[in-house]
């Protein structure tokens, strides 16, 4: 499904919107282009898996400059966002499922609320297993996305700072119906379990930033078994 159907917003909204549907959007994607920095290799080609708009993609290349950046997301209206926003940078963009194509030899990856789509963990963990494959040793895996707590009452608390944000922008009600509209197709992870998919298809793991429950990972990854 495309992403405007599944958020049930118009896709020039996009930008805009995902603003007011994310707590903390801006400085997750800083700290997630900033955890490049974990990769213990030269970053030269980085692959972004659900690329969007080119959000997260476009803070690489002002992080990193003269990085390759090659996107890859199944939604042709957003890759044509990401074509334009990306137009001044070494960009390829793609048009496939990453749970599927082919992943191509890197120095890092990045995602950001792109893998929270993978519903079963076996699938994310052989996603993993793919993409420790194709990144170069030493090569990095950063991702931001929604990872509750484990503890019932702190991702109870969590959830409510998320609803605070909602309905600062919506109200009460539309907020409680956006989260449960989206829990049909969206599936968050608990960060620990997150991080031990990561750990068990090759990964050193490290949480570099998080709020409420939103969380950044950098993985590295690890020689091939």
């Amino acid at each position: 499904m495309a992403v405007s159907s599944h958020l049930k917003i118009a896709l020039n909204e996009y930008d805009a919107r995902i603003r007011t549907f994310i707590p903390d959007y801006e400085p997750m994607l800083d700290a997630a282009a900033a955890a490049l920095v974990a990769a213990r290799r030269p970053v030269r080609t980085v692959v972004d898996l659900g690329t969007g708009t080119g959000a997260l993609a476009a803070r690489v290349a002002r992080a990193v400059p003269g990085v390759e950046l090659i996107g890859i997301d199944e939604d042709q209206g957003m890759l044509g966002m990401a074509a334009r926003r990306l137009r001044k940078h070494r960009a390829t963009l793609t048009a496939a499922n990453f749970v599927q194509a082919a992943l191509p030899r890197c120095d890092a990856m990045t995602a950001s609320f792109a893998l929270h789509h993978i519903e079963r963990h076996r699938v994310k963990k052989a996603l993993y297993a793919r993409a420790r494959a194709a990144l170069r040793a030493g090569g990095a895996l950063v991702s931001a996305d929604c990872h509750p707590a484990s503890n019932r009452a702190l991702a109870a608390a969590g959830r409510d700072a998320w609803l605070a944000h909602l309905a600062r922008s919506y109200g009460p009600r539309k907020a409680e119906a956006f989260l449960r509209a989206w829990a049909h197709e969206d599936f968050y992870v608990p960060l620990d379990v997150e991080l031990t998919l990561l750990q068990s298809a090759g990964f050193t793991a490290d949480v570099v930033w998080r709020r409420g429950s939103f969380a950044v990972i950098a993985a590295v990854a690890g020689r091939a078994r």
